[in-house]
């Protein structure tokens, strides 16, 4: 099967946590990194990508635009040159309103809501007001049917995720990531039930994903860490 490269982009505190547990999150986004690196470097690493992906859970809670930074927006915007596509993948669209900032047109490129299970008549036409709505139930057992649909129909070759833990172990188990860049922040979040970096039920022994690790980045407090996996896997 033909994929795309995939990176991930996500940061954790030190004990994992990608985020508070839920009781106890402020409503809003949550801000993991305070860094001005981690944030650069996410929106470099997009505006290197075909496609940028994130799970319904982190579109819902976190409301990212996933859009190239502001300059090069308008670089694009004036050139006629190309954004990254914005990509949700969720199972019936719940809890997707059509004002989230990634169905935003002004903010950047095309929008796209990949599903994998059928959407009510009521879901179907809010979202296809806003964006591309594509069917694919396969995606829901194999990651690797949305990835390849985005590299065969859209033409992707580079596709970033940027999460929720739910998406970033759908990408570990298809053994479907080439990159991690992952900021390591000084805070302790605790909770049994606070989401990690990859959530699920984990992995046997015999299927750990081991990485290599390829660079490493102070900014005062935080590390920034890039990792390669080799999986033996063909890409476009």
């Amino acid at each position: 099967m033909v994929r795309p490269r995939v990176l991930l982009n996500m940061a954790s505190s030190l004990d994992g946590k990608s985020a508070p547990a839920p009781s106890l999150r402020p409503p809003g986004p949550f801000v993991m990194s305070r860094g001005k690196v981690d944030h650069a470097r996410m929106r470099e690493l997009r505006a290197g990508a075909d496609a940028v992906l994130v799970g319904a859970g982190n579109a819902r809670e976190d409301d990212p635009d996933l859009a190239v930074a502001a300059t090069e927006h308008a670089r694009r915007r004036a050139a006629g040159e190309r954004e990254p596509l914005r990509v949700v993948v969720t199972r019936a669209g719940n809890g997707l309103p059509p004002a989230l900032k990634m169905f935003d047109p002004a903010r950047g490129g095309p929008s796209i809501v990949v599903h994998t299970r059928p959407l009510s008549p009521a879901t179907q036409a809010a979202l296809s007001a806003v964006a591309e709505v594509v069917l694919l139930e396969g995606a829901e057992t194999d990651v690797c049917v949305l990835l390849s649909w985005l590299g065969d129909v859209h033409g992707c070759r580079t596709v970033l995720a940027e999460g929720g833990g739910k998406l970033n172990e759908a990408l570990f188990q298809a053994r479907a990531v080439d990159e991690l860049y992952l900021t390591i922040t000084p805070r302790i979040l605790g909770g049994v039930t606070a989401p990690s970096a990859v959530n699920g039920a984990g992995f046997p022994p015999s299927f750990v994903p081991d990485a290599t690790l390829i660079d490493v980045e102070r900014e005062g407090d935080e590390l920034l860490l890039r990792y390669r996996f080799d999986w033996g896997a063909t890409r476009a």
